[in-house]
C-alpha cells in the first residue's frame, strides 16, 4: 500500500466509525495537530481525542479534490461533511500526513475553526454554552 492508499484507508475507517482501524494505521507516537488547536502526542491521548470528537457524529462523508503523496509524506484538500448533535458541518481543510515504516507517524489539520463553530451553534469564541440550572 502506497501512502495515498493509506491515507484513503484512514478516511475510510474514520467514515466506517472504525476507531481502531485509524489507530492501526498509526505509529505509537503518532502525533495529530488540528492546527487552531493544537497537537496531541501518542496513540491513546489520539484515540481519546478522537472518540470525543466523534461522539455525536453522523453522516460523515469526505469530497476529497486531491490527495498528493510521495515516499514520505501526503497532502489533502477537500471538503469533510458530517452531522454533529443534529447540526449540518461542511468544512474546507488541508491536511498534511507524515509516514515512518507504512504508518502515519504525524498528520496536521488545517480549517477555519469560526467555520466549524458557526456551523454548530457554538461561541465564536470557543467557551462551551452554559448549561441551564436544574429547575430552570
Amino acid at each position: 500500500m502506497n501512502n495515498a492508499d493509506i491515507v484513503r484507508a484512514y478516511y475510510a475507517a474514520w467514515k466506517a466509525d472504525d476507531l481502531e482501524g485509524v489507530m492501526d494505521l498509526c505509529t505509537d507516537d503518532v502525533i495529530a495537530v488540528n492546527i487552531p488547536i493544537g497537537p496531541i502526542h501518542g496513540k491513546a491521548k489520539v484515540r481519546s481525542f478522537f472518540a470525543k470528537f466523534g461522539n455525536g457524529m453522523t453522516d460523515k462523508r469526505y469530497d476529497v479534490f486531491r490527495i498528493i503523496a510521495d515516499d514520505t509524506s501526503a497532502v489533502v484538500e477537500g471538503v469533510e461533511n458530517y452531522v454533529k448533535d443534529g447540526k449540518q458541518v461542511s468544512l474546507p481543510y488541508m491536511s498534511t500526513f507524515l509516514f515512518r515504516d507504512g504508518l502515519i507517524c504525524e498528520w496536521r489539520d488545517y480549517f477555519d475553526l469560526q467555520t466549524v463553530l458557526k456551523q454548530l451553534e457554538l461561541p465564536l469564541d470557543g467557551s462551551r454554552p452554559q448549561k441551564a440550572a436544574a429547575g430552570s
